[in-house]
């Protein structure tokens, strides 16, 4: 893995965080405005609420305790993996703000269904399931919580309803943001790129820091970081995959215009949509 795919990283793994929404969009279809509500709040409660915790992956077999902060209005926080090697103690993680989505933009793609959920590390929570309506994304289970709209605990599926990964708070912090420090760190959008031949649903922006060399691709709820590299001379074009728990690491090793080229999906997406990502955006950069 180079550095840069080891830097990206991180942004495969927000996946589930979701992407701000459009004023008074929700109009626009028929769906359940208690639906709407909690797409909502969870979009805006990374802006609103500071929060720290600790919680229990479950992946491939494996369990980590994590230990989580994040401060209302920053892009990145902090995971420490409480049970990994020294080497592997610390994360950052970046929380990208990108193209605006809506709670019917979200109905397009999945199949929305909100009903009571249990506590969660002490917190009432509302569960949101998300299931899939074709094969280019995972199906969800998530515990929202009810005062914040923080994601206590998730689980991913498989196109098949296997359970891939769950993630889950034992103990959670969550602070308001005070209204003056609101105006001090507002973040800025991604830029956002028309890419054609992007599975329905999703959406591309520039990863901000490396726009010649990453893009973020995301529906709302899968997302993936897509890395451009030059396919090194003794690796001849094709493709590999390997998933580990939700997250595949995608690669497709191409000739474009008489350049070899790269391209590097890892997200938690399946891998008929890591296909038709980089096929579409394998000339990205270069726009």
């Amino acid at each position: 893995m180079t550095q840069l795919r080891h830097a990206l990283f991180s942004i495969a793994i927000a996946g589930t965080a979701l992407l701000p929404s459009l004023v008074n969009a929700q109009n626009q279809c028929d769906i359940d405005q208690s639906i709407a509500g909690a797409v909502d709040q969870i979009q805006e409660s990374h802006q609103n609420f500071s929060y720290s915790g600790t919680f229990l992956k479950e992946s491939s077999g494996s369990r980590n305790f994590i230990a989580k902060s994040h401060a209302a209005g920053e892009e990145l926080g902090e995971l420490d993996y409480l049970n990994a090697p020294a080497t592997e103690e610390m994360q950052s993680v970046w929380a990208p703000r990108g193209p605006a989505i809506t709670a019917c933009e979200l109905s397009a793609v999945y199949s929305l269904h909100l009903e009571p959920g249990p506590k969660v590390a002490g917190r009432s929570t509302s569960a949101l399931h998300l299931r899939p309506r074709d094969g280019l994304r995972l199906g969800y289970r998530l515990a929202l919580d009810n005062a914040s709209g923080l994601i206590l605990k998730s689980e991913s599926f498989s196109e098949d309803g296997k359970l891939l990964e769950r993630h889950e708070y034992a103990s959670i912090t969550v602070t308001p943001k005070e209204d003056a420090a609101a105006e001090e760190s507002v973040t800025a959008l991604m830029q956002h790129l028309d890419i054609v031949g992007l599975p329905f649903g999703y959406k591309a922006s520039l990863a901000r820091g490396f726009e010649e060399k990453a893009l973020f691709v995301s529906d709302g709820i899968a997302a993936a970081t897509v890395v451009f590299e030059p396919l090194p001379d003794d690796l001849s074009p094709g493709e590999g995959a390997v998933r580990h728990g939700a997250t595949l690491t995608y690669s497709r090793g191409s000739v474009v215009s008489g350049t070899r080229i790269l391209v590097t999906v890892i997200g938690e997406v399946p891998l008929a949509a890591a296909r038709l990502i980089a096929e579409a955006v394998r000339v990205a950069p270069s726009r």
